[in-house]
């Protein structure tokens, strides 16, 4: 993901967008991105978009903004925002997750739940009843990697930095 220049990130849905227009440094090496969400090509300046003391992680490259049915948008903010299309209503979560050491990697939507990957944490946000769980691992002692739903089990790829192995496991959310 380039840094010097603006990105957008369009719903397939809807007529909504996210527009990453300038990277900023917040403090002590600390940066996100500046944004703007775009219903129907219009700012929307709900109060939970602003970007005063956060905005959107970083490295967005494997960041999925929209649910398989269109209904939810994740707007990927230290305490993510989610927007739902049907009711045009938003909702943020507060995340159990320090911001230090853990940045975004990647988020994918499972049923009517979204679950964040950062390099050491994954937690899951059950978007219908609000519900939030997670896993925290030390930090040096992991890097994760992936997560993918198999049997209604979530299995989690990581490098164990004990060793440097890849690895895979089952995790509970």
């Amino acid at each position: 993901m380039k840094l010097d220049s603006q990105h957008s990130y369009k719903a397939l849905n809807s007529n909504t967008e996210i527009l990453a227009t300038e990277l900023e440094e917040l403090n002590y090496g600390r940066m996100f991105w500046k944004f703007d969400f775009n219903i129907d090509n219009h700012k929307n300046n709900n109060s939970l978009l602003k970007c005063e003391f956060e905005g959107l992680f970083v490295n967005l490259d494997n960041f999925k903004m929209e649910s398989e049915n269109g209904k939810y948008i994740y707007i990927p903010k230290y305490n993510p925002v989610i927007y739902n299309t049907n009711t045009k209503e938003f909702k943020e979560y507060k995340s159990p997750i320090e911001p230090q050491n853990n940045d975004f990697i990647r988020n994918y939507f499972f049923e009517d739940n979204l679950v964040i990957l950062h390099q050491r944490s994954v937690y899951k946000i059950n978007l219908e009843n609000g519900d939030i769980s997670n896993n925290t691992f030390d930090f040096g002692s992991v890097l994760l990697n992936d997560i993918r739903l198999s049997d209604r089990r979530f299995l989690l790829a990581f490098k164990n930095l004990k060793n440097y192995e890849d690895e895979e496991q089952e995790i509970k959310l």
